[in-house]
């Protein structure tokens, strides 16, 4: 070997050690449990409601105590003291309010927590069904390359022994050649796909397929009501519900502030009732207070900025339902398609592609074909055996889109 080819080998068995790691065969449901389980993204959101709902206790902050002291001549020319402690309260209907709007707030992190999980599901889902897809493909470059290899075997004999000429024996290395490089990018795929599948499932094994069936069914019998219990759309819906929570909350800050404080005081020397008092007599007296809100036009602007806010929220919800349900009915025609197309390979194409290549074998072996007849015979077998493929993926694809645009459905 060149000394710089072994050293780019060297690197590529460093960098990617995956290369001679096994893979472990994993269910879908499982691979969906360990998603729920262990992905990091999935971990902060559930922080995330853990936060919110520990938030709702900042809806009763109370402003700071007011602490205060006085020494001087306050009543006469005899220094005396004086002890206050006032509290000031917003109106307590602001703080049922507040409570109110991070109460709806922290409804909604439990529903994107909720939407986060199907998201993860069905990206889960569809990564663990293309891994599906190319493991198929690989199976079917692997006879193709049988094939090839020994087409490439009988046309090399027949070079030797004059039976054949050296276009032929160039095209079957072609063919052969060309079926091993796909081979390659297939497995460079696979292996691509099989790390955002660990990083999906926080996992260092590498996992394969091992559901029996590659292709999924689907039931199209759905009531499209169901599509606006969607998470999606659920927090649209909660949206409108903390909107309307602000806009009562903006209204509760135009209620009057509430105070209250105490005061305790000497007063030395001779009182208004001409007594003598000496510094360890203590005078009290309570005061109460509102804040009456004079000037509110700033208020009444927060105000009418929230009730548009109500409607944005209000349209985003209605826009989301109508949208949810163009989004089934696209899928719903997409999984049509598919689905005939898959039909029509499973009843017609995929027979005609096995009888295409068992007679055209037997064909070119007994000298009825030549070979660029046998090759073009075979790639069209393989070519509909790999389209067949192609199409049981969108088909796949489909469902599992239909089934996360479902609220209650399994996407098994």
């Amino acid at each position: 070997m060149k000394p710089i080819f072994k050293s780019s080998l060297f690197a590529l068995v460093i960098i990617f050690p995956w290369s001679v790691q096994a893979q472990v065969g994993i269910k879908l449901q499982a691979a969906i449990d360990s998603v729920i389980k262990n992905n990091l993204t999935l971990k902060n959101e559930h922080l995330k409601t853990e936060y919110q709902k520990l938030y709702i206790k900042t809806a009763i902050a109370i402003p700071q105590t007011n602490l205060g002291i006085e020494y001087g001549q306050l009543n006469s020319w005899y220094s005396d003291t004086r002890f206050g402690i006032g509290q000031n309260i917003n109106f307590p209907t602001v703080y049922t309010k507040q409570k109110s709007v991070l109460t709806e707030t922290w409804k909604n992190s439990l529903l994107q927590l909720n939407l986060k999980e199907k998201d993860l599901v069905k990206e889960v889902s569809t990564i663990y069904y293309t891994l599906y897809f190319l493991f198929e493909k690989e199976k079917l470059l692997m006879r193709s390359d049988s094939i090839y290899q020994e087409f490439l075997s009988k046309s090399i004999l027949n070079f030797k022994t004059g039976e054949s000429n050296l276009l032929e024996k160039i095209t079957a290395e072609t063919q052969q050649g060309m079926v091993t490089n796909q081979l390659n990018e297939i497995r460079a795929d696979i292996k691509i796909i099989q790390c955002q599948f660990q990083y999906l499932l926080n996992s260092k094994t590498f996992f394969k397929p091992s559901e029996p069936i590659f292709k999924l069914t689907y039931n199209t019998s759905i009531d499209t009501a169901q599509l606006s219990k969607h998470p999606s759309i659920e927090i649209l819906k909660q949206q409108t519900k903390i909107a309307e929570q602000n806009t009562a909350l903006e209204r509760s800050k135009l209620m009057p502030n509430l105070g209250v404080s105490y005061s305790n005081m000497s007063m030395k020397g001779e009182g208004a009732d001409r007594q003598s008092y000496t510094t360890s007599t203590r005078f009290q007296s309570f005061q109460f207070g509102i804040g009456i809100p004079l000037f509110y036009g700033a208020q009444k602007a927060s105000i009418n900025a929230s009730k548009i806010n109500e409607t944005i929220a209000s349209s985003n919800y209605f826009n989301g339902i109508q949208l949810i349900k163009i989004e089934f009915e696209k899928a719903l025609l997409q999984f049509n398609k598919s689905s005939q197309l898959v039909t029509y390979y499973e009843t017609i194409a995929l027979n005609n592609a096995k009888t295409i290549i068992s007679s055209s074998k037997i064909q070119f072996s007994n000298g009825e074909i030549n070979y660029l007849d046998f090759v073009m015979l075979t790639n069209q077998a393989i070519s509909i055996q790999n389209e067949y493929i192609n199409a049981v993926k969108n088909l796949n694809e489909s469902i599992l889109y239909l089934r996360y645009l479902e609220q209650g459905q399994k996407l098994q």
